[in-house]
C-alpha cells in the first residue's frame, strides 16, 4: 500500500489502532465514575457522620449500605478505599469487670489479601482523622458523572471518526513526500 513504509504487522491496522485507544478511554471513564459516584458515596456518607474514630465507627447497615453488594465487595478487596477506611471487628460482649485489651473492639489496618471475609453486621467502619482530607480529594465528585461521561464518549467518538479517515491520508501524504525525495 506504502511504498516508501515498511508495515510489518498485517494485522495491525489504523482502524485497529484507533478503535483500541477508543475502548480504552471509555472504559477508563467508566471506572472513574464507578469510583468516584458508586464507592465514593461510601466515603462521602462516612465524612458526613463523622466517623473519624473507632469510637463513632458505624457498621454498613447504620450508613444505609446493609444491601448493597458493590460496596461490600469493596470494602473485602485490596483497593484504594481500603486503604482509607478502616474496620473495627466488635467482639463479644465482655462481663462486667472481666474486660481486657484482648476483649476490647480494636481498629485493624487493612490486611491486603486478595479478598476478605468480613461479617457486614458487625463490622464497624470509620475514616482516621489523619487521612479525612485524602479521603475528600480523592472522592470528590466534581467533574464525574454520567452526563460527563456521555458528552466525552460522544467526543471521543467523533475523534475516532476523523482519526480513521484522516490518519491514513496523512500517511499517504507522507509516503508521497518521501517518495519525491
Amino acid at each position: 500500500m506504502y511504498e516508501h513504509f515498511e508495515l510489518y504487522n498485517p494485522f495491525i491496522t489504523v482502524d485497529l489502532i484507533v478503535w483500541s485507544l477508543f475502548a480504552g478511554i471509555v472504559i477508563a471513564s467508566l471506572l472513574a465514575v464507578y469510583n468516584k459516584r458508586l464507592i465514593g458515596g461510601l466515603v462521602k456518607t462516612l465524612l458526613s457522620e463523622e466517623c473519624f474514630s473507632p469510637e463513632k465507627a458505624k457498621t454498613i447497615v447504620e450508613l444505609g449500605y446493609g444491601t448493597d453488594w458493590i460496596i461490600k465487595n469493596a470494602l473485602r478487596t485490596d483497593n484504594a478505599l481500603r486503604r482509607l477506611v478502616m474496620r473495627i471487628d466488635e467482639e463479644k460482649e465482655p462481663e462486667a469487670g472481666a474486660e481486657t485489651a484482648a476483649d476490647k473492639p480494636t481498629a485493624k489496618k487493612p490486611e491486603f489479601r486478595k479478598h476478605d471475609n468480613i461479617d457486614f453486621l458487625t463490622a464497624r467502619f470509620y475514616i482516621p482523622e489523619e487521612l479525612k482530607y485524602r479521603a475528600e480529594v480523592r472522592y470528590a465528585s466534581r467533574g464525574t458523572d454520567f452526563f460527563t461521561l456521555i458528552i466525552g464518549v460522544v467526543i471521543c467518538a467523533a475523534a475516532a471518526f476523523a482519526a480513521v479517515i484522516v490518519i491514513p491520508d496523512l500517511i499517504q501524504l507522507i509516503d508521497n513526500f518521501l517518495g519525491t525525495l
